[in-house]
């Protein structure tokens, strides 16, 4: 009887050791290496003359596709003393999980090869949210002025997906829109220099 009841507690602490991670820690993990992949950057908002400018860099990336939809950045201050806030309004374009697209309709329309920062990274449930942000101007509507330019990609992950915190697999469906460079260094201009480290 004692050797069974040892077989069993020894059985039971292999077992913790060698189980996998529970759903809850590998959501975590899957945040932490989204986090770490698409470093969020910062954005001028307060001074007119800068506004919309990248002040601290994160993770740059550059959009894989063609057509992409987004809406102008602009701020808003609710009076005189108010602070400026950025008005988060982003043209929303979905990719599901068998790869099809479903995609908001925007005044802009972003081509291959645009630069963007991310602002927001997220996983919220079982989709992954990047709010994005051109790294400078892009074409306005029609006779306009070039535009800072505002999108929240969204990506649908499988449960099994989320529950294994298989962040390589996310990663890879997100590079297929959002090409990602290791090698990248870029710094804010006009500032102190704020580096993305290589």
């Amino acid at each position: 009887m004692k050797t069974v009841v040892i077989g069993l507690l020894v059985g039971s602490v292999l077992g913790a050791w060698t189980s996998p991670m529970s759903g809850a820690d590998a959501q975590d993990s899957l945040r932490d290496a989204l986090y770490r992949r698409f470093q969020p950057s910062r954005i001028e908002v307060a001074n007119p003359a800068r506004r919309g400018m990248v002040t601290r860099y994160g993770q740059l990336l550059v959009l894989s596709v063609e057509g992409v939809p987004a809406k102008p950045f602009h701020v808003m201050q609710a009076n005189p003393k108010a602070p400026v806030s950025h008005v988060m309004d982003f043209a929303r374009i979905e990719v599901k999980a068998d790869g099809s697209i479903q995609a908001e309709l925007g005044p802009l329309t972003l081509t291959k090869g645009t630069s963007l920062v991310v602002l927001e990274v997220a996983l919220k449930g079982l989709r992954v949210h990047l709010l994005t942000h051109t790294a400078s101007p892009v074409a306005g509507p029609p006779g306009g002025a070039r535009v800072y330019g505002c999108t929240e990609f969204v990506f649908d992950v499988e449960p099994d997906v989320v529950s294994a915190g298989r962040a390589d697999l996310v990663i890879e469906r997100i590079e297929r829109w959002l090409a990602w460079t290791s090698g990248q260094r870029v710094c804010a201009p006009g500032i102190d220099p704020l580096c993305l480290e290589p």
